[in-house]
């Protein structure tokens, strides 16, 4: 079933309706919102994103050439000679046989091409298959990024209006018409803010979302507890970049295989068939002649003897994928344990955040102006610290190598 389209006080809730208008966009259409959990969004933008999308066509593109690379090299040619004919007549009567002459040739690699070949095509597959789950990694995260933003507005203008509705309902005087003022002028530049924020998803999608994708959920999320060693041996071994950087290696080592078997020798035979037809020269007669002939030839690779630059090229090429590994593994102890100190920073605002909120629900009197907005900035404190930790949870998670979705 179609997920009807709602305008932004609807998705709210009706309870929240108020004076709120979005930024003018109605001409583009895009003043209507389509609710979607992350999970969804994140699948929209696996199968539509240009970026991803390229990586996958470079997995297909990589099979379709190891299947060629893994084909024997055996390059047959085929010939056909008519003749000999003779311009000039040395005696009379003279007769010229025209006979026909049909050969074939054909290339005999040299020991181990093909199978480097074939080697070197396997990970080329596996390149590019770790290079694709390094992109979609890459993207994915941006993207529930960019989502943890627009539910945060959303989850703001929901305080802002709740706290409106509230006011609403008390006497009116200057304390309370002050409130509501301020309330409503923040109600509508959250509003503005999540609709900013919602445009931002649509870069990642690919045009697969013809609206404004709703951020659906809450972003209470328990916090967690790390232990660094663990979160560097797993980055060590589940890293995107670090797979990625250890397939192109592995890739690199093949093609200095293949490079040094493509110097082995080939060998080129031969054979050719010949036919002459009945012919009468100097009065004698001639019966029709068949005639065989084979042979080899071996071309002489003395330029291999004479230059290596070949070899030093492709070993050059690992090296140098070896020391950008090398350096990887380096900063990954070092951002893994940056963000854990982000990540612990972020907890412990969080807990405050909390601990300020409970506080002030206890205490705070909800048949007072004052008391409305004192719980509201504490819930909107609230909201933006569990967005910080939401968001150093989900960099804790990448820096290590863990590819999984906040529970929103």
């Amino acid at each position: 079933m179609r997920t009807p389209l709602i305008r932004l006080s609807a998705a709210l809730g009706a309870s929240l309706i108020s004076s709120v208008s979005l930024a003018q966009s109605s001409a583009s259409g895009l003043n209507e919102y389509t609710p979607i959990p992350l999970a969804q969004y994140l699948q929209v933008v696996k199968e539509n994103n240009a970026i991803i999308g390229n990586k996958r066509l470079g997995k297909e593109t990589a099979a379709a050439i190891k299947e060629s690379l893994a084909l024997y090299q055996f390059r047959p040619s085929v010939s056909y000679t008519k003749g000999t004919f003779y311009q000039q007549v040395p005696y009379t009567p003279y007769s010229t046989p025209t006979s026909n002459t049909y050969g074939v040739n054909f290339n005999l690699e040299g020991w181990g091409k093909r199978s480097a070949r074939s080697e070197y095509g396997d990970a080329e597959i596996g390149r590019s298959e770790t290079d694709y789950q390094a992109t979609e990694a890459d993207v994915q995260t941006v993207a529930t990024l960019g989502y943890v933003d627009a539910l945060r507005n959303r989850l703001l203008f929901n305080s802002y209006a709740k706290a409106a509705k509230r006011i609403s309902t008390l006497p009116a005087n200057a304390q309370t018409k002050d409130s509501a003022q301020f309330l409503q002028y923040y109600e509508n530049a959250s509003a503005k803010d999540l609709q900013f924020t919602s445009l931002s998803l649509l870069n990642y999608s690919g045009g697969a979302l013809k609206n404004l994708p709703l951020p659906i959920g809450n972003l209470n999320v328990a916090p967690q507890a790390f232990d660094p060693d663990k979160l560097i041996n797993q980055a060590l071994n589940s890293r995107s970049d670090i797979l990625a950087l250890q397939a192109a290696m592995n890739s690199a080592e093949k093609n200095i295989s293949m490079t040094k078997a493509n110097r082995n020798w080939d060998v080129m035979p031969y054979v050719s068939y010949t036919t002459t037809p009945q012919y009468d020269s100097s009065g004698y007669t001639y019966a029709p002649q068949n005639g065989f002939s084979a042979g080899i030839q071996i071309p002489l690779p003395v330029s291999n003897f004479l230059q290596n630059a070949d070899i030093v090229q492709a070993a050059n090429q690992k090296l140098g994928i070896e020391m950008q590994l090398r350096d990887l593994k380096e900063q990954v102890r070092v951002q893994v344990m940056q963000a854990l100190l982000q990540y612990e920073s972020a907890k412990q605002i969080l807990a405050q955040a909390n601990d300020g909120l409970n506080g002030v629900s206890k205490t705070a009197n909800q048949s007072s102006a004052k008391g409305v907005m004192d719980v509201r900035d504490k819930e909107g404190a609230l909201i933006d610290a569990q967005t910080n930790h939401v968001k150093a949870l989900v960099n804790i998670w990448r820096q290590s190598g863990n590819y999984s979705m906040p529970p929103l």
